[in-house]
């Protein structure tokens, strides 16, 4: 097709998509009007795959030109600098040499390589390449390939390609297209990472990884079919009509909100329960301190000497509390507790976005962290003075280390856990890590976190919604090694401000794939085999010495050879489970008398009947396991049990 042609049929196809700008389709009675949207699902598929047929045909004629098959960077530059200027968005426009390195219309020779990207051997091959998706080595940004072969008495000696921003031809739909915001619209890759959004934080995101199951099914049928209708559950019923293309293999979709928002995501693990209602009592009980001494004060004259003790008495009653003010009606600390922050009495925090909101409601408030007069990342718990008379007269203030707050909490709870936490603002703020590094960092800019795109989607969900879960990918703490997580959330806070506590769990082995079929078909032979490992006097001396190191090694041949496991463990006589394989799937080193989980009031059960066992109970990390529990003797020396878990469907 030729540029021209490409030109009228954008064209065309922009002329009743303006009509949309004022109003979304109408709709019928379940909230869809498929003829409407199919109109609109044309318009963008003809933006989409318009631009890139652009670009792919521009760089078909430049390859057969005599400047491309010279070879010669110094000869072909001047033509892909037109090329690059003439309006195509593209974010590098280059020359691949047949060893991988490639000049750049903007660097010249760049000093980076293309040859173990997945698409080079193909291109090399005489391929061209069309919408393969790649993070550009060049500029960093998520980017679409298109690529053409430059062929030369029929052998292959280089290549030309561009690396279109997809953000930027996401940008140039939405502007074109004028849709209502209330409209969906995205595209898909053949292995179904998202290639356009108008949110494009959600680009190169997998939806099937966003924890909604009837999503998870939906990605799976739209690369199935070439065209169709589908409705999914995805915090709110969606019904989007979509069309794969036979240029780059997109799948490309419209569509509504069809039904009322609800939380997408299987149940909450019991500990995300258990951890919750910890904060949240502890936010609680800080609250009513600060609020039983805004009511003292209210009632009496500010005496200096005394209203400094009563502060600072408060201050030092909580581990993470900086200091604690009586703040004027002005917004100046006029008093502030304990002794070694008196210095910053007379500080103006009238600006503050805590004051300011306290000022105009009359009500207790906390903020979001901020960087304190006092020098620390902290957040400020207000609550408001008030005289016999009804008198506005200033508040309290306590500031509050968030990290020292949550970590003294969820710390020693998670410790031996197969699961980690973090805690997050909605705007991406981490308040709380494992890894201490991350505290402070912003998720969604923090150059830490942009080579990991799921895990900046998962997270826009989690700051618009108060529970849920999904999955990403991020380096483990300790190897740097790449690992799935399994995530869960939900909310805790203060006075309208609220906190995302998240619990993950680090997928591990053929856990993955285990299932109903497998785990009902090898379960008597797991029997059998966790029987016979009691009675190995290798184990057995492995254990008797705790021998961690050898009991490893045992328990990971066992998981290997019995596909289906979710993992094995030992819990000794005296009730500490001291290790399992694989290790994220295992209590390590934890002693089941202090837990409160489901499970640890049966493990302790039959470790004191000393006989098999076999329950159900659900998992710390989520969904539910089938626990099989077997005694372990050397000689008459009980030392606990070895026991099984399977994943139940």
């Amino acid at each position: 097709m030729k540029i021209a042609s490409i030109v009228v049929l954008l064209l065309a196809f922009t002329i009743p998509v303006t009509a949309a700008e004022k109003k979304a389709p109408a709709r019928d009675q379940r909230g869809v009007n498929t003829a409407e949207l199919r109109l609109l699902l044309n318009s963008f598929t003809a933006l989409g795959e318009g631009h890139i047929e652009r670009v792919l045909r521009g760089l078909e004629l430049m390859a057969a030109t005599e400047e491309a098959r010279s070879g010669e960077w110094e000869q072909m530059k001047g033509m892909l600098a037109r090329f690059a200027g003439s309006g195509i968005d593209a974010a590098v426009v280059w020359f691949a040499l047949p060893d991988g390195s490639y000049y750049s219309v903007k660097k010249g020779l760049t000093g980076l390589n293309l040859r173990y990207r997945d698409y080079f051997p193909k291109l090399m091959a005489g391929r061209e390449i069309v919408g393969d998706l790649v993070l550009s080595e060049s500029t960093g940004r998520r980017s679409a390939i298109v690529a053409v072969p430059i062929k030369k008495d029929g052998r292959v000696i280089g290549a030309l390609g561009t690396s279109l921003s997809v953000g930027d031809i996401s940008r140039m739909i939405d502007k074109e297209m004028g849709l209502p915001s209330d409209l969906i619209f995205y595209a898909l890759d053949k292995h179904g990472r998202t290639c356009l959004h108008r949110v494009s934080i959600l680009l190169f995101a997998y939806p099937s990884d966003m924890g909604s199951k009837s999503l998870t099914k939906t990605v799976k049928e739209m690369l199935a079919e070439p065209e169709g209708t589908m409705t999914y559950d995805f915090y709110g019923e969606r019904t989007v009509v979509f069309k794969k293309s036979a240029l780059t293999g997109w799948v490309y979709a419209v569509g509504v909100v069809t039904g009322k928002p609800g939380r997408s995501g299987s149940d909450l693990p019991p500990i995300l329960s258990d951890l919750a209602g910890e904060i949240t009592a502890e936010l609680n009980k800080t609250d009513k301190a600060v609020a039983g001494l805004a009511e003292r004060l209210s009632k009496k004259d500010f005496k200096d000497s005394e209203t400094r003790a009563m502060l600072g008495a408060l201050c030092r009653s909580y581990p993470y509390a900086v200091d604690c003010a009586f703040v004027d009606v002005n917004g100046k600390m006029v008093l502030v507790g304990p002794k070694e922050y008196e210095k910053f009495e007379g500080s103006d925090i009238s600006r503050q976005e805590q004051i300011v909101r306290l000022r105009k409601t009359k009500k207790p408030v906390l903020s979001n962290a901020f960087k304190s007069v006092e020098g620390h990342e902290a957040v400020d718990l207000q609550y408001p003075l008030f005289s016999s008379e009804g008198d506005f007269r200033g508040s309290v203030s306590m500031l509050i280390r968030p990290y020292l707050l949550l970590s003294d909490i969820l710390t020693p709870v998670l410790r031996g856990m197969p699961v980690e936490a973090f805690v997050m603002q909605k705007d991406g703020m981490v308040l709380y890590d494992q890894d201490r590094d991350e505290v402070g960092r912003m998720l969604f800019t923090d150059p830490l976190y942009e080579p990991f795109p799921q895990l900046r989607a998962v997270g826009s969900i989690i700051s618009r919604e108060e529970a849920g879960a999904g999955s990403y990918e991020f380096k483990e703490k300790g190897t740097g090694k790449l690992v799935k997580k399994d995530a869960h959330w939900t909310t805790v806070g203060l006075h309208g401000t609220e906190w995302r506590l998240v619990v993950m769990h680090v997928r591990a082995g053929h856990s993955l794939s285990s299932g109903k079929a497998t785990a009902s078909q090898h379960t008597a032979s797991y029997h059998d085999a966790l029987r016979a490992l009691a009675k190995d006097s290798e184990l057995k001396k492995a254990l008797a010495g705790n021998e961690i190191a050898r009991i490893r090694n045992m328990f990971r041949d066992f998981y290997s050879d019995h596909g289906g496991l979710y993992s094995v463990q030992w819990i000794d006589s005296g009730g500490m489970n001291r290790y399992g394989y694989p290790e994220e799937n295992s209590l390590i080193n934890l002693d089941v008398k202090t837990l409160r989980t489901p499970s640890a009031k049966a493990l302790l059960k039959a470790l004191s009947n000393k006989k098999e066992s076999t329950f159900e109970r659900p998992l710390v990390e989520g969904k539910t396991g089938t626990f099989f529990m077997v005694p372990v003797y050397s000689g008459s020396d009980y030392l606990g049990m070895i026991y099984t878990i399977q994943l139940k469907e």
